[in-house]
């Protein structure tokens, strides 16, 4: 089985159960992407896009006022 891309990885946290809204710190953790950087241009990207949200807000994780991203579709 192929390993997924760190895009894959990133949709499928924000998509999980209650949809947290998530700082790219958190999104990194829970997708296992060690490379935490890695992760704001994939959110950015996201943010763009009508299946997700990118605003300030708290982090469901962190609980840190931060960026966050979240799924609204999907």
């Amino acid at each position: 089985m192929a390993r997924q891309s760190n895009p894959e990885r990133v949709v499928d946290v924000l998509r999980t159960g209650s949809r947290p809204a998530l700082c790219d710190d958190c999104i990194a953790a829970s997708a296992g992407i060690t490379n935490r950087i890695a992760v704001n241009p994939i959110a950015t990207a996201l943010g763009l896009t009508s299946d997700f949200v990118r605003d300030k807000d708290t982090c469901s994780r962190c609980r840190k006022a931060k960026l966050v991203t979240r799924a609204v579709k999907g």
